[in-house]
């Protein structure tokens, strides 16, 4: 870990400083403290053994015997403590990375802004493709002019990729499409699809999977790429930490492009500041047997030493409803020109069971991304060929059919959620002309949690911000779909979340012999009201006991 109580700790007697020693346990008092325990709600005062775990918990008095005049004390005045966050669906090295360009658009502008922002960006950028980021995928099909013919009107020579907004479409110009090995007769990929128009010709406009085998080809391995990914690694420690995050699980690793590489040199390297849980990208156009293979010899518990593991698998099932690439068992009432009316699938249904059987075997945990209905269900019944014990869970879950809310408790599946604003009733509203009414089905959450589902919250960092004290609120802002209260909240991004990483015995809430990871914050979130719990502010982040991050004002 970059930093230690040995090394960096600071604490506060009043208006004093002393310099914390190694070896002596730590106190901490003075503070309203949310064990999320069952048994013991709420506390006001901890120590902390040196080897990072509680050694106590309670009041003054509980914990008095345990204090000495060696014990470190930190009066948290009063403060609220919480158990450290825990992120279960983040994109930590991609969100934090350069590698997949720095050329950022708005959402929110028209084509032509894009074009003079994406002009602009070329002439400052001299690598050879110019990559970036945040066009609208309706804005750009609603232009009379093609998407490559609009990036060729402005750069015709070099290759230009920029991704979507949510990460599920990209648009090429000619060059890249050229360079990508995609003309008018390539065939869709699987989980992808090549935008046409009325003659068949590419438009420039790539879909999911289709979109990152261009992607690939852009980002041939090299060392320059190895040290960018691994720096983006170490930015991302410090993103996570200064958010209060003390375990993360990185839910898209692409082991071919060397992101393995770069968590493992960060981790051999003592510089990781959050447990960390990789979840292996499961390629949809790789030949089974062969990925099947690498996947299992990939596969690490990690030693008790080491805050990395590799885990999980990440699939996806299918693309957005937006797109029209959600799998439906209803047709959508209007698709994309191209796409299925049923949506596209990454994974068919045979693969992922298969995938699914033997990679549990091998013990990994699947973590599957299915938006539409049918996706879910098809993801429902691979985890129900896997072998027992495994702590599998279906991401984003955006439509449910009502026949398959209770096997959520019945099978052991966890639904993780990513309650982003866009879930407000326009946004809904937006999906009603794909969809109709089943746009106002979006997002279960209170339906699976009533239904006795675990149900973890986590950002999909880098398409939502990190912040867990936002997505909290947002998880309690959506009316009738809301979880009932913040505790199930917090208790949804710890110790849920901590049982979704298999760390649950030793993380996820503040309990004697588990480690000391928690978080301070400058308000008590459970006196705010509801739209209020994203303005709290992370304080001082501790992972076993040793400091993380620590804010100027504290």
């Amino acid at each position: 870990m970059r930093s230690s109580r040995s090394l960096a700790l600071v604490l506060l007697f009043g208006s004093s400083l002393v310099v914390a020693d190694e070896s002596a346990t730590l106190l901490l008092h003075n503070a309203k403290i949310y064990t999320v325990n069952a048994q013991q709600p709420w506390a006001s005062a901890m120590v902390i053994d040196d080897d990072g775990s509680i050694l106590a918990i309670g009041d003054d008095d509980d914990v008095a015997e345990y204090v000495d005049d060696d014990t470190e004390v930190v009066d948290i005045q009063g403060r609220l403590l919480l158990p450290g966050f825990q992120d279960t669906h983040a994109h930590v090295l991609d969100a934090s990375s350069e590698a997949q360009g720095d050329c950022q658009v708005s959402p929110q502008d028209d084509v032509a802004q894009w074009l003079v922002d994406i002009q602009a960006c070329n002439e400052q950028d001299a690598g050879e493709w110019l990559l970036g980021w945040g066009f609208s995928i309706h804005s750009l099909l609603d232009d009379e002019n093609t998407p490559r013919e609009l990036l060729d009107s402005i750069i015709p020579e070099r290759p230009v990729a920029i991704m979507e907004e949510t990460s599920h479409s990209y648009w090429l110009n000619s060059k890249a499409l050229e360079l990508a090995g995609i003309n008018d007769q390539t065939e869709n990929p699987a989980g992808g699809v090549i935008l046409r128009d009325e003659a068949g010709r590419a438009t420039g406009l790539l879909l999911d999977n289709a979109g990152d085998l261009a992607l690939d080809k852009a980002l041939p391995p090299s060392r320059a790429l190895a040290d960018v990914y691994y720096q983006a690694v170490l930015a991302g420690q410090d993103e996570l930490a200064k958010n209060g995050i003390t375990s993360v699980a990185d839910a898209r690793v692409f082991w071919r492009r060397g992101h393995m590489e770069a968590w493992r040199r960060a981790a051999d390297q003592d510089e990781l500041t959050a447990r960390t849980t990789l979840g292996l990208w499961a390629y949809p156009t790789l030949d089974d047997d062969e990925q099947l293979d690498a996947l299992k010899a990939l596969y690490d518990e990690g030693s008790d030493e080491s805050l990395l593991r590799v885990t999980q698998i990440k699939f996806y099932v299918d693309g957005l409803i937006h797109n029209t690439t959600a799998v439906m068992k209803q047709p959508y009432l209007q698709s994309l020109p191209g796409v299925d009316s049923r949506g596209v699938y990454y994974f068919t249904p045979e693969r992922l069971t298969r995938y699914t059987r033997e990679l549990s075997e091998a013990g990994f945990d699947m973590h599957v991304h299915a938006i539409g209905d049918q996706a879910v269900r098809d993801g429902l019944d691979a985890f129900a060929a896997a072998v027992a014990g495994g702590r599998h869970r279906l991401t984003h879950v955006e439509l449910v059919d009502r026949r398959d809310v209770p096997r959520f408790k019945q099978q052991g599946v966890i639904a993780d959620f990513q309650p982003s604003p866009y879930f407000q009733p326009s946004f809904l509203k937006s999906n009603e002309p794909m969809i109709g009414d089943r746009a106002y089905a979006m997002l279960p959450m209170r339906e699976l949690y009533d239904a006795g589902a675990r149900v973890t919250l986590s950002s999909d960092w880098d398409v939502n911000p990190v912040s867990p004290l936002g997505i909290m609120q947002n998880a309690l802002s959506l009316g009738p779909r809301s979880l009932p209260s913040l505790e199930a909240a917090v208790k949804a991004y710890t110790l849920d979340a901590a049982y979704t990483l298999r760390q649950e015995k030793d993380t996820g809430s503040l309990e004697v012999g588990k480690q000391a990871d928690l978080v301070v914050l400058d308000q008590n979130i459970f006196d705010l009201p509801i739209k209020q719990i994203g303005q709290a502010k992370v304080l001082w982040t501790l992972l076993g006991g040793e400091e993380t991050y620590r804010h100027k004002n504290f």
